[in-house]
């Protein structure tokens, strides 16, 4: 299934490459970005089995979430493809 992002899951995933780009490296933030892509199409190929998330929050929202080392993937399933809703450090999130 294709998957999709929000317009601010798709700002927050560029705010993390280009920070990560500009603290490390030359090229760090793409690395990173193959590596987050590399899992994330391998974590969603069963995404109709993937739990909802544990935040009560996300769960009303009726978003299932897979991580990504320190990084929170919350997604909805829809009939042809995934939607990213939101993607946020782990520290950042209270269940």
């Amino acid at each position: 299934m294709p998957v999709k992002y929000t317009t601010d899951a798709f700002a927050s995933l560029t705010q993390l490459i280009n920070f990560i780009e500009a603290k490390n490296t030359s090229g760090a933030g793409i690395r990173w970005l193959t590596r987050y892509e590399k899992h994330s199409s391998k974590a969603l190929l069963n995404a109709k089995n993937k739990k909802l998330c544990n935040n009560e929050t996300f769960k009303r929202l009726n978003l299932h979430c897979i991580y990504f080392n320190d990084w929170l993937i919350a997604f909805s399933i829809h009939e042809d493809f995934i939607l990213i809703e939101a993607l946020l450090h782990k520290s950042r999130i209270t269940d």
